[in-house]
């Protein structure tokens, strides 16, 4: 009997960690994305904020989000606070009425987490179909990922939401940022344990949304989401396709189809998957559109990035609120050939970093998709890769495109 329960008691615990530990790993990769969701089912999202600069941009995208009764959303918004020298442990506060406990940081930290508290909390009381839970994390920069990404693991989030480190100028160009906000993206976006979206807001956080504002049909909001193909695509064509559920939203899928001689120099096995699977996600959305009259389809044949930039200023300058893109981060196509080589953001991948710099949208803001990847997957960035200087060229004898 004792050498039974010795041989017992040695068995047991291994057996319970590794059931524990599939489990665990069943649970990670389900209900990770807009796309991965299932239908009329509550979307979780977790919105990343630095200051009150970011409040509005990631708001406006949060309304857009059209949280309904059927589909509601349930937002996690988390002030981020760097870590004071004089502290030595990170705290996460979950705020609520029963817990006001804010003294351990400086009063301007405490006076603006209470700013954006009250921000978020209106957005809870305009919409019954959209809780809302407010927190801090204060932790390093170097860090602080690794909170937010637990955070996201544990609330089981379907969306990160993040706000790009420039500021805006008055024109709508982009100035200084903070390297460490950069370096918190870069790391979030290779880590995350869902999907995450980042947003360049340029002005859709400042307007309301009045149906009668800039545009005819009632539509307060012109979106166009820009599909070129691949797992990042087809997540921002989800939510996209959310968005567009949206009374006050108009959107606008601009597909662009390689011509023949851009599928001439992109002949691969897995190439031609993606663009199958890309197809029927198409097909899909189209037939779901014809019956919505606030969703317009186009698609335009392009060979390079400067045909794809022409394309782009075709749909109309300055005549959207919102580009939706996907990041495409690590995924090379003959389409996009140029773009990549000199941008210098690769947080926003080469088309984000593109429509940011240009001429022709100073004014309209961007969001910028990354589908949930595994991290064993990811672990590709160069050491630099999260300095951002927004239209300066990084390779000699490489084409430059003016916008």
């Amino acid at each position: 009997m004792i050498l039974t329960l010795l041989v017992m008691s040695c068995l047991i615990e291994p057996i319970i960690a590794l059931a524990y530990k599939s489990t665990k790993k069943i649970t990670r990769h389900m209900n990770r994305s807009i796309k991965g969701s299932e239908p009329d089912t509550e979307i979780r999202i977790l919105a990343c904020v630095h200051s009150m600069r970011n409040v509005m941009g990631t708001i406006s995208v949060l309304h857009l989000s059209n949280g309904t009764n059927d589909s509601p959303l349930s937002v996690f918004a988390i002030h981020l606070i760097e870590l004071s020298k004089r502290s030595t442990t990170t705290m996460l506060i979950v705020h609520d009425d029963k817990n006001n406990d804010e003294g351990r940081y400086n009063n301007q930290s405490k006076n603006e987490t209470a700013n954006i508290i009250r921000a978020f909390e209106n957005l809870e009381k305009t919409n019954n179909a959209v809780a809302v839970q407010t927190m801090s994390v204060i932790s390093p920069y170097a860090t602080m990922h690794v909170d937010i990404c637990s955070l996201a693991e544990d609330k089981s989030v379907n969306l990160i939401i993040l706000p790009f480190h420039k500021e805006v100028k008055g024109d709508g160009r982009m100035g200084n940022g903070n390297s460490n906000f950069s370096n918190v993206n870069m790391n979030v976006l290779t880590n995350a344990p869902c999907s995450v979206a980042m947003i360049v807001d340029r002005g859709i956080g400042s307007k309301m949304f009045d149906s009668q504002e800039k545009f005819p049909g009632n539509f307060a909001r012109q979106i166009a989401m820009l599909f070129i193909g691949g797992p990042d695509d087809r997540e921002a064509l989800a939510y996209a396709w959310r968005m567009a559920s949206h009374p006050d939203v108009c959107l606008t899928v601009a597909r662009f189809v390689p011509g023949e001689q851009a599928m001439e120099l992109s002949y691969d096995v897995s190439v031609n998957r993606e663009r199958r699977i890309d197809d029927e996600h198409i097909e899909d959305f189209k037939e779901k559109l014809m019956s919505n009259i606030g969703i317009n389809y186009t698609e335009m044949v392009v060979h390079n990035g400067e045909e794809i930039i022409a394309a782009i200023r075709s749909l109309g300058e300055d005549y959207f609120d919102l580009y939706i893109i996907g990041r495409r981060h690590g995924e090379i196509s003959p389409v996009t050939e140029g773009l990549s080589d000199w941008g210098s953001c690769p947080e926003l991948g080469a088309i984000g970093d593109t429509l940011v710099s240009s001429n022709f949208a100073l004014h309209s803001s961007v969001l910028v998709v990354q589908h949930y990847v595994s991290t064993d997957a990811i672990h590709e960035m160069a050491d630099g890769s999260s300095t951002c200087s927004l239209g300066v060229g990084t390779k000699h004898d490489v084409q430059r495109y003016d916008f």
